[in-house]
């Protein structure tokens, strides 16, 4: 059989077959064939909807160094006290949207889009450190790419924001965002709102994800909620996870939702370069939403795969699709406690014998996470 000319695809085919091209970069490859496929689909709209909003945060406690006398007979008033007696402050924010891929079935990547059409900053996936080592101009479509997750950083000068998504999900017109900030507080914005809205709720979430098209906020109990954006009240939506640990992350993976708990020995602390004392991971526990029966179910192995716990986006990745990684049912998070190392933040755990430890204790563990050898060649 010959060689087939694929410019000469009729055009009903080529828009059935655009339909099903999602991937940013897949999509920019499916226009790079030809002439005819590329004006057969649409270009795949990067930043132009780049969302800049207002959030009210709650503000960070001051250190009083006055010295305070008490006076018996009358008392004293301090004007500049009451100017600052709300504990709130609003700050700008802007929604970014970030993709992980594989490059190259090597190299696990978060590209995240900047401001110039096209651009991206390239970082590392679970620390959100950016990663230097690359050169200043690097062609991703010299290099097979498989998408794993797509997510939404939410840009601010504060770090009391933890976490944002949207809905619809993968779509550039974008209705809803739901913002995670610090003390568990849930903040909504709707297409149209001039502010976030806060969703009063006398509980506090760890984390917050979209599952089956909705938002869902999951509470340091382990309680799963739906968030209604009519009505701005969370809804339980499965039961509490019994026996937790003291963090809860939500992971969705092909329409199954879990949770990953995680524990912390309270006597054990240990001081990172920044000053704060934080207590230590000791172990994992991962669970398994039953639709059926309502109920949690305790994974005991992630078998062939790793669950990556990042700051913004949680998801599996098979090990056969990272070449030299031979070693799968591990969770990677990021550790306070190996800041400023060169493992930038970086814990394992292994399931199978409950070791936990900085990346670099696991050996070729952290090569997926390193800009490889042909990338910095040149």
């Amino acid at each position: 059989m010959g060689r087939r000319d694929w410019s000469c695809l009729p055009d009903e085919l080529l828009t059935k077959i655009g339909q099903y091209v999602s991937g940013h970069f897949d999509m920019i490859r499916f226009r790079s064939v030809c002439r005819r496929w590329r004006y057969s689909l649409p270009l795949p709209h990067t930043n132009n909807w780049h969302l800049q909003l207002q959030i009210t945060l709650l503000k960070e406690p001051k250190p009083d160094y006055r010295i305070r006398i008490p006076l018996p007979f009358y008392e004293s008033y301090d004007p500049e006290l009451e100017a600052e007696s709300s504990p709130y402050h609003t700050v700008a924010s802007s929604i970014v949207k970030t993709t992980v891929c594989i490059i190259n079935q090597s190299s696990l990547l978060k590209l995240e889009e900047t401001q110039q059409e096209g651009k991206f900053r390239i970082i590392n996936p679970i620390s959100d450190i950016p990663i230097k080592e690359f050169p200043k101009v690097l062609n991703l479509l010299d290099y097979p790419i498989m998408e794993i997750t797509r997510g939404y950083i939410c840009k601010t000068s504060h770090s009391n924001v933890l976490k944002a998504v949207v809905l619809p999900e993968y779509d550039d017109k974008v209705c809803m965002v739901l913002v995670l900030c610090d003390h568990g507080r849930l903040l909504l914005w709707r297409n149209g709102d001039e502010h976030m809205k806060e969703i009063s709720n006398k509980f506090r979430y760890d984390d917050i994800a979209v599952y089956k098209g909705h938002f869902m906020a999951i509470d340091r109990w382990g309680t799963v909620s739906f968030v209604d954006s009519s009505s701005l009240k969370v809804i339980q939506y499965t039961p509490p996870v019994l026996n937790g640990g003291k963090k809860k992350n939500l992971v969705v993976c092909s329409e199954q939702l879990y949770v990953a708990d995680r524990y912390f020995d309270r006597a054990r602390t240990s001081q990172n370069p920044y000053g704060k004392w934080d207590p230590s991971v000791v172990d994992f526990k991962i669970y398994k939403l039953d639709e059926d029966w309502g109920r949690w179910i305790e994974i005991a192995s992630l078998n062939d795969k790793i669950l990556f716990l990042g700051k913004v986006l949680n998801f599996f990745v098979p090990i056969k699709e990272l070449s030299g990684c031979n070693k799968g049912n591990c969770i990677y998070f990021k550790g306070d406690e190996f800041i400023g190392s060169k493992s930038h933040g970086v814990s394992v755990f292994d399931l199978a014998d409950r070791r936990i430890g900085s990346i670099l204790s696991f050996p070729g563990c952290s090569d997926m996470l390193c800009p490889p050898s042909w990338f910095t060649a040149n």
